[in-house]
């Protein structure tokens, strides 16, 4: 029966009812004791009348809530008596289910709530937690754009005879009643239809499922009945998207693995599926950049499409456009677009002239690779902007052992059409960095890797360098890119001191004793010396010959900026921000690295706007995220400051994100949540997670909580916490509290410097 508004249902009051189905009704209720409003179910009396099944909900309602994650409904009491319930955060917006209804979402959303889909799966899997029953109707889209997965469990606690024959959801009481079907038909994975033991990869198979409905608006698997539905996931494979769709190859490829009928043919965990497809979603839609007239000697390389029946050779065509590029920008007289503004455009979604007017490129190189063993079919085509028309085209089938000369050819025939005054330079292009073709593979995956600039990503790409000393100890990029994971990694509070160390020192000193000329290594010996070190004044010697190198490497620029900004010379900073941009204008890259200096000097503004600005280039950047959280709680605009972070936590749940928000939460008056995310950190530290001592340090900030600073200063010396990862973050709001004589030693001993001017 229902439930009237007024009703009180334990310390709760019934204000209206929201919805009913199966597993009960819902309602909106108020909580008098803290005074908000929560959401109730009320269980069904089938499952409240058995005390055996209301003790195992008992028992998973309790791991649930024990996630607290941004992307997993919140879980805040379970009521028993005369009418068992279940309390939740109240919600506003619609389900997946009901935004289906309306059609096929944009491809750029599709990718945002799979990311968080898979975000609140991979903390539960952590958890040894497993939906099973995954489907849009238990996806929830928040107004703000959040994501949030409904009813974990719950099927786990339902018997096959409430659902009905006329239903569609089929479960399963009891994991150990073999043979009992568990979920929903068309989001169940093959091994659940059959019966078997649901695992992680069953949750990846509906999330396959609800990707694809994302794309297309229809179902992947659909039947005229229950049964008709199961035996299609079985035994049949859905549409093709590309064909059905016209859905960009890598995100088709991604959702057909997701598919597999196999469990070990699947991603094996959430955490590899994220990674997947944050890969393939850098393609956003560019904001418009100033209309100029380009420069008629000007080229930018496209990311060359992947055409090989192996999904996993993106990285090698990738890696060939970047080659291409380095190349390319070699040559004086030739102006080449970064690799960072022109991979904006993979996927070919933008009109060719479209791209020359927002990169000020009077020509665009786009191509194509396929791959199967040793050979290759690369193609490539030179375009002028203005009509369209190609001045260009070659056909390469080669041998694998060919592709430098391949290369050698396509630089050739670009200049030969742009600027034949440049050919006598074109043999000095193209490098042969190994004559080990599988370590150069290896480093083109690793640097693959490392574009992300994820923790997770960096080692990941780490990896694959060190494989690649291993084929061939005299590469010397790959010395360098060891030493920039590694520095990185400190950066981020992924690796302790003593790692970092250990990892990068060796490799920047052999890079720089193998090839001191290159402008890469030079920039990777600053960062070794900026970051693990925090000798900012030693690391500008080094960023001054990467610039002079390479002029156009905005990396070295904005990192100059940094160098500045930690000095406390904020013009100069501005300087070196804006020349950072002059040289790459569509890079988000470049307003990072400005929203970096600007936020060190307490240009707070400034750095806002770099932020946004990243943003609109790259929507959801986890660098553009944090550091615009950073700007506004220096702006006090702190309930901002939390709407950002919170979405940067959707996307990863290291401790850096983590302590950012919870500092945003105690500088926004929320004491209760910035406590919640200390007990967070400190119960992954029990579990024997590394959790740096700059986190708690940044919430107690925001708390304003100085006796718990100078204990977390004194752990960030014991730490040897790097001293430019609090200068980004919180050494401006820190400076409030240096009237305090113990919290100002503190902090000179930490930089190393007396207190900033005003």
């Amino acid at each position: 029966m229902s439930l009237t508004s007024g009703t009180r249902l334990g310390p709760y009051e019934i204000l209206a009812l929201l919805g009913a189905g199966g597993m009960g009704e819902v309602y909106k209720a108020r909580d008098p004791r803290l005074g908000r409003d929560v959401a109730i179910k009320v269980l069904p009396e089938s499952m409240a009348g058995d005390p055996s099944r209301l003790h195992r909900f008992e028992q998973e309602a309790r791991a649930v809530a024990a996630l607290s994650h941004a992307n997993i409904v919140a879980i805040f009491d379970v009521g028993a008596g005369d009418q068992s319930y279940l309390v939740t955060e109240l919600l506003d917006g619609e389900t997946l289910r009901a935004a289906l209804a309306r059609g096929p979402l944009p491809k750029a959303r599709t990718i945002d709530v799979a990311l968080q889909i898979v975000s609140g799966l991979a903390a539960a899997h952590d958890r040894g937690i497993v939906h099973r029953d995954l489907k849009p109707e238990n996806i929830f889209l928040t107004r703000d754009r959040g994501v949030k997965i409904l009813d974990f469990g719950l099927a786990k606690a339902t018997s096959p005879a409430e659902a009905g024959l006329h239903d569609v959801d089929v479960t399963r009481a009891s994991a150990t009643m073999a043979g009992l079907v568990m979920g929903t038909a068309g989001y169940m994975s093959p091994e659940q239809v059959r019966g078997q033991a649901a695992d992680p990869r069953s949750d990846i198979f509906a999330t396959g499922a609800i990707l694809y409905e994302m794309v297309t608006g229809q179902r992947a698997f659909q039947g005229t009945s229950p049964a008709d539905t199961m035996s299609a996931v079985l035994r049949e494979q859905p549409m093709d998207l590309v064909l059905r769709s016209g859905t960009p190859p890598a995100l088709a490829r991604l959702v057909r693995r997701c598919l597999e009928k196999d469990p070990n043919d699947r991603f094996q965990s959430a955490r590899d599926l994220r990674f997947a497809i944050e890969s393939i979603s850098d393609a956003h839609a560019a904001a418009p950049a100033p209309s100029r007239n380009a420069d008629e000697k000007s080229v930018a390389v496209l990311p060359f499409a992947n055409m090989s029946a192996d999904a996993d050779n993106q990285f090698f065509s990738d890696g060939l456009s970047e080659e291409l590029i380095n190349a390319l920008t070699r040559l004086p007289g030739l102006r080449v677009a970064s690799r960072t503004s022109a991979f904006r455009f993979r996927g070919g979604d933008v009109d060719i002239r479209e791209i020359g007017r927002q990169l000020q490129v009077g020509t665009v190189l786009e191509g194509s690779v396929r791959r199967a063993g040793t050979r290759l079919r690369i193609t490539a085509q030179l375009i002028n902007v203005t009509d369209g028309y190609h001045i260009w085209s070659e056909r390469y089938d080669r041998e694998m052992a060919d592709v430098f000369a391949i290369q050698d050819e396509i630089v050739a025939s670009i200049v030969g059409a742009l600027a034949p005054a440049l050919a006598a330079d074109v043999k000095k292009a193209v490098r042969r960095p190994t004559d080990n073709l599988e370590a150069y593979e290896l480093y083109l995956k690793g640097r693959h890797s490392w574009h992300l600039r994820s923790p997770a990503s960096m080692q990941t790409a780490m990896r694959c360098f060190e494989r690649v000393i291993a084929l061939d100890a005299d590469y010397a990029l790959a010395h360098a890119g060891i030493s920039d994971c590694a520095s990185l990694c400190r950066g981020y509070g992924v690796f302790t001191q003593a790692e970092a160390i250990d990892r990068a020192q060796p490799a920047v000193a052999r890079a720089m004793a193998l090839d001191a000329s290159l402008a890469q290594v030079n920039f990777s010996q600053a960062v070794f010396l900026l970051i693990p070190q925090g000798r900012w004044a030693d690391a500008r010697p080094f960023l001054d010959k990467a610039v002079a190198i390479d002029p156009r490497m905005v990396d070295a620029h904005g990192y100059l900026g940094m160098v500045a900004a930690c000095d406390g010379r904020a013009d100069e900073a501005q300087a070196h921000a804006d020349r950072a941009r002059e040289v790459d204008p569509s890079s988000a890259f470049s307003y990072f690295l400005a929203a970096c200096a600007m936020n060190i000097c307490g240009r707070f503004s400034s750095g806002e706007e770099a932020a946004r600005r990243m943003l609109e280039l790259q929507p959801d950047s986890l660098a553009g995220l944090w550091t615009r959280g950073v700007a506004l709680c220096g702006l006090g605009r702190n309930d901002e400051a939390v709407a950002v972070l919170e979405r940067a936590v959707i996307f990863s749940q290291w401790p850096f994100y983590v302590g950012l928000l919870g500092m945003a939460y105690g500088r926004a008056g929320r004491p209760a949540d910035a406590q919640r995310v200390l007990d967070e950190l400190a119960a992954r530290a029990g579990r024997g997670e590394y959790i740096p001592p700059f986190a708690p340090l940044w919430i107690h900030v925001g708390l304003e909580n100085r006796c718990a600073m100078r204990a977390d200063l004194d752990a960030c010396l014991a730490d040897s916490a790097p001293p430019l990862t609090i200068k980004l973050t919180c050494s401006v709001l820190l400076d409030a509290y240096r009237t305090d004589p113990e919290i100002d030693r503190r902090c000179h001993a930490l930089f190393r410097t007396g207190s900033p001017a005003s």
